[in-house]
């Protein structure tokens, strides 16, 4: 009996020194793939590093390193690397599941369910979404807020008084997409096709600024995410080339869709026919935020003023990705158009409804 007991005593001594091992094995493997820094970044870390600073904030909460929000991961998620990575089971965003399989500790409930949280934002949006599931955001909503006990009398949608004689020479109001494939039903979540994505929705704004109220716009289709990551750096050298040729632009919009799987949420119906809400998206650490919001706030008392259920809330992240471009001009901002479980025609049929608040702040009385 002694003996069989040293038996056990050794056995369990080596699944020890293996489970040990092992770890080890797979820290030192994923050290050496991603321990790679972007040589002439002027940033304090990379992208790349992001499962290091995931590894820390779960250990050491106290001292988080860096407070990073999900969009910048889903920039970084799509790549050929990452994706032969997952098939032998390493996830590089989710460094807990490599621990996990080693030490027991490391698979806890509370562990499990932020896992479960981020894998069900992922598994729910394809390559164009925009997740805004992360715990920095906060929403905040105006008294007048939307909601389904809203009075469903509106405004009438135009005013001719706001009209003004088109001058196309000097644009008003720039419109691009940093996410340019988003799209709506009935095609699928990403779409080349600009008639059938956020590209077709501008076009609408676009038509309505200028036919009904004299504001010259440019809606720009320049496909910005065709590989997901830096989608945000390349729209903001789009951004860099109109203001270049034109100066600032009295708006600067960034044009999204949401991806909330809930259409109640997103949907209300005015006049007779269903569209598509609309939210805003805003990065408080950007230096021109004082002026973005200011300008924001304004468009939503205008939209509380006239069309109340139409205003879906204002989402907050403290950087965001590059902050959202909207570090370049006093005047940017980022905006959803409903949610991809909206219809073309839902998301279009709003815009004549957010041109006529944009007319109301650029040629109404101040």
């Amino acid at each position: 009996m002694y003996y069989n007991k040293l038996i056990n005593e050794d056995k369990d001594k080596l699944i020890i020194k293996i489970s040990i091992f092992t770890l080890l094995i797979n820290l030192l493997i994923f050290m050496c793939i991603f321990n790679k820094v972007k040589a002439g970044s002027d940033k304090k870390y990379s992208r790349n590093n992001l499962s290091y600073v995931q590894i820390i904030n779960y250990t050491l909460p106290s001292v988080k390193v860096l407070n990073f929000d999900e969009e910048d991961m889903v920039e970084n998620s799509y790549s050929i690397k990452n994706l032969a990575l997952s098939v032998i089971g390493i996830d590089i965003y989710n460094p807990e599941k490599i621990l996990s399989k080693e030490i027991s500790c490391f698979d806890s409930d509370d562990m499990s369910d932020s896992k479960m949280a981020f894998n069900n934002n992922q598994n729910s949006s394809n390559v164009g979404d925009f997740n805004l599931n992360s715990s920095d955001i906060s929403k905040v909503s105006s008294e007048n807020n939307n909601s389904s006990n809203s009075k469903n009398t509106v405004s009438p949608v135009y005013d001719p008084k706001l009209k003004k004689p088109l001058d196309e020479s000097k644009p008003e109001v720039l419109i691009y997409h940093s996410h340019t494939t988003e799209s709506y039903k009935p095609y699928n979540q990403d779409d080349f096709d600009d008639d059938h994505n956020v590209c077709a929705v501008g076009d609408e704004l676009v038509k309505e600024l200028e036919q009904n109220y004299g504001i010259s716009a440019i809606n720009d289709k320049t496909l910005h995410n065709a590989v997901y990551t830096k989608s945000y750096t390349r729209s903001g050298e789009t951004v860099d080339k109109y203001m270049k040729k034109y100066g600032d632009f009295k708006m600067i919009i960034d044009m999204h869709r949401d991806s909330s799987p809930d259409k109640t949420s997103v949907t209300t119906k005015i006049n007779g026919e269903n569209v598509a809400k609309f939210m805003f998206v805003m990065a408080r650490k950007n230096p021109h935020y004082a002026k973005n919001i200011a300008m924001v706030n304004s468009l939503v008392s205008l939209t509380n003023k006239y069309f109340p259920q139409m205003f879906n809330g204002i989402y907050y992240y403290d950087y965001g990705t590059n902050y959202f471009n909207q570090a370049k001009s006093n005047n940017a901002f980022l905006i959803e158009i409903g949610s991809q479980v909206n219809t073309l025609d839902e998301a279009k049929a709003t815009q004549k409804y957010i041109a006529r608040v944009i007319a109301e702040y650029l040629n109404g009385k101040k």
